[in-house]
């Protein structure tokens, strides 16, 4: 069996292993004026990407980018303003005020570039490629950044139910095209961060969530049967029994809510389970985090597993720390 998969030998990996928290990453970030603009810079994206690898020896390699760069080819000007986090200008959500996606991946392309560039460093690690959920972009796109009550975009689906349905199969086509021209450009995986998913009652969870998540798995499938899937549908709590019912995913990306009877079914399909230390834990350090890590190992033994985090790295999180759950899941030692 691939040792990425090995239910005894756990890789690791961090979702934003590449960015703030490494003092390295900020000298790259000021030759940039702005973070899309770094996202879009081929050569600094592709060195980003590796400094995680270099420092720590994480067993994977996500591409630095964002999810937000789909909007941005879309037609919608996205920004990152210091303090505030993303801010997307207004835009006209009607069925014909976007780009073509042909115009759309000419605008991704330098992505596609920063791929290349890290496969040609023929290291002995897997690329992970990825996008947005659509209902998560859509999210962004109508509430214009980022939101805590998520008004706007709940109103939305409950007033424009036939234009939500609209944008998220626009937002669903091109993130296929987007991952396949990742996965053509040396990409080995690819992940689906549907952040919001948990905004979502059942109803509408599975219009917005389960059917355009299944198309990706799907679209990609189709096209690259071999290409390894990751799929992030975060805080689903309950909604995850549908969404592994659903897709046939070969990697499920986790938070805090896993019941025994995933884990049972994550085993019988063969799903390897991804997760799932707090980046609360993993910033505070110290013997919690050491104590948690090692729950982690011994509850998903028998599974397959990819340790990882909840979320993503927090700004500012300690290096040692970061070093230190490295070291003890690379050098841990299964209970009998």
């Amino acid at each position: 069996m691939d040792k990425s998969f090995s239910s005894r030998s756990v890789p690791i990996w961090f979702m934003r292993q590449a960015g703030r928290y490494l003092p390295e990453y900020h000298i790259l970030r000021n030759k940039e004026r702005s973070f899309l603009k770094t996202c879009f810079n081929p050569e600094v994206a592709a060195e980003i990407s590796l400094q995680p690898i270099t420092r720590f020896d994480f067993d994977f390699i996500i591409l630095f980018a964002d999810i937000l760069v789909i909007p941005h080819a879309l037609g919608q000007n996205v920004d990152f303003v210091n303090g505030i986090g993303p801010v997307l200008d207004k835009f006209e959500l009607n069925r014909n005020n976007c780009n073509s996606d042909k115009k759309a991946l000419k605008i991704l392309s330098p992505i596609f570039e920063t791929i290349k560039i890290i496969k040609n460093k023929s290291l002995p690690k897997k690329i992970i490629g990825f996008c947005g959920g659509p209902f998560t972009v859509l999210t962004y796109m109508v509430e214009r950044g980022s939101s805590r009550d998520h008004k706007k975009i709940l109103n939305f689906i409950k007033n424009k139910p036939n234009l939500t349905r609209d944008w998220i199969k626009k937002i669903t086509e091109i993130s296929i095209k987007y991952l396949l021209e990742q996965i053509k450009a040396g990409a080995d995986l690819i992940k689906v961060f549907d952040s919001w998913a948990g905004l979502l009652k059942e109803k509408e969870y599975e219009e917005y969530i389960i059917k355009p998540n299944k198309e990706i798995f799907e679209g990609i499938k189709k096209e690259r049967k071999k290409t390894k899937t990751i799929f992030f549908p975060r805080r689903s709590k309950k909604f995850i029994d549908i969404f592994l019912r659903e897709i046939n995913c070969d990697v499920i990306s986790i938070d805090q809510h896993l019941s025994k009877k995933n884990m049972d079914y994550c085993r019988k399909k063969e799903i390897t389970i991804q997760g799932n230390l707090s980046p609360e834990l993993l910033f505070a350090g110290g013997k919690k985090m050491d104590e948690e890590v090692k729950k982690i190992m011994e509850k998903y033994k028998n599974n397959k597993h990819i340790f990882n985090l909840s979320h993503g790295v927090l700004p500012n999180t300690p290096l040692e720390n970061v070093k230190q759950v490295v070291k003890q899941v690379k050098n841990y030692e299964f209970t009998d």
